[in-house]
């Protein structure tokens, strides 16, 4: 009797971790398209560099090629934007600036923190941003995504 529960525990204990492994692909990290992460990354970046190109009133008005590629989400967490359910993503990218001038620079593991939101099913993947802090936002601005690299103009929305 022993030997037939000896034989069968390895069986039952690998079955467990194959149970639960196959329960963690379903986490929230599967739930975002990873084109829709990588969308709201380059978004989200093209209006820093836009801003700090900008700032720096370059002589030229020709801005440099933004290319972002090797979007790694790190972590999901359910957030709550007014009275809907959006979610903190957060991870790092890879990017690189082509200009006409001059050598690209590049940048790695460049850490990204991003809200987004899903009104329902049938609508798109929005990029939201506050213009105050966090939890006492009372305006968003938010960027349909479609998964293209140029998504659609921002809206706002006030609370």
């Amino acid at each position: 009797m022993t030997k037939g529960l000896n034989r069968r525990l390895p069986a039952a204990i690998a079955i467990i971790f194959l149970l639960l492994g196959i329960g963690g692909c379903g986490s929230l990290k599967g739930d975002i398209p990873a084109e829709i992460v990588a969308a709201a990354v380059t978004q989200q970046t093209q209006q820093e560099q836009i801003a700090l190109w900008q700032q720096l009133a370059a002589a030229t008005d020709i801005a440099p090629q933004l290319s972002v590629n090797h979007v790694k989400v790190r972590r999901v967490r359910q957030v709550k934007v007014a009275t809907a359910l959006a979610y903190e993503v957060t991870g790092t990218y890879r990017y690189r600036l082509r200009y006409t001038d001059r050598s690209p620079v590049k940048q790695s593991r460049v850490p990204f923190s991003l809200i987004l939101q899903r009104p329902t099913a049938a609508d798109p993947w929005q990029l939201l941003q506050t213009n105050g802090s966090f939890e006492n936002g009372q305006s968003w601005r938010w960027w349909p995504l479609t998964g293209e690299p140029e998504p659609a103009a921002a809206e706002t929305r006030s609370q």
